[in-house]
């Protein structure tokens, strides 16, 4: 944890500077103007780049640290990571009840909308794309060897929680929230799975006698 004490630091300092913007704008004023800037070139990378917090990336990442690189113990902590986590954002978003920004607003007070991909109701709190995203953020910090990458892992995390703002998915709160239960799930499951040995994850033939 000391040597990844970059990520976590800039994590807090995140955390800390979302919610000084909360505190002096609110949900819905935090929201309008991180959303007040588009153009056609962000509106097609965020599009896009949203995906790093879908599920089937989390489990295609995990197939391949499984797989392809051979990193056994990596790949089984990124899929329990995304799914214990996701389960958990799902069971919240069904209790708290929270309306996304199409439901939120009136049409008139959304300066852009993107009718194609805009979703309406009320499971905004929180984003699951976040969570999905700091949580594999920090369980693949976890392997980064160098500062950059600790901090390229950071910044990549925050920006697939900033596209569903952009997107006008979640709101700042919904992706604060997401964040917290990502890192703090991903955390946890690191720490169960401290004591897996990688060779126990090798699938042996069995002898033909």
């Amino acid at each position: 944890m000391r040597q990844r004490s970059l990520f976590f630091a800039g994590y807090l300092l995140f955390l800390l500077s979302a919610g000084l913007l909360l505190l002096i704008n609110g949900k819905a004023g935090s929201f309008l103007l991180l959303n007040t800037y588009h153009s056609s070139w962000l509106d097609y990378f965020f599009r896009w780049y949203t995906n790093l917090g879908d599920g089937l990336f989390a489990v295609l990442l995990s197939l391949i640290f499984f797989f392809i690189l051979k990193l056994r113990k990596g790949g089984l902590i990124l899929l329990i990571a995304y799914a214990s986590t996701g389960i958990l954002a799902q069971i919240i978003k069904r209790i708290v009840q929270s309306p996304r920004p199409k439901s939120f607003f009136y049409p008139q007070q959304l300066s852009f909308f993107m009718e194609d991909i805009i979703h309406s109701g009320n499971t905004s709190f929180p984003s699951g794309h976040t969570v999905t995203a700091f949580a594999l953020a920090t369980v693949l910090v976890m392997y980064a060897e160098k500062k950059w990458q600790q901090l390229l892992l950071l910044v990549l995390a925050i920006l697939a929680g900033f596209s569903r703002i952009y997107l006008s998915q979640h709101f700042l709160t919904d992706v604060l929230g997401g964040s917290f239960i990502g890192v703090t799930g991903a955390l946890l499951c690191v720490h169960w799975c401290r004591n897996i040995k990688e060779e126990k994850l090798v699938f042996k033939k069995r002898n033909n006698q």
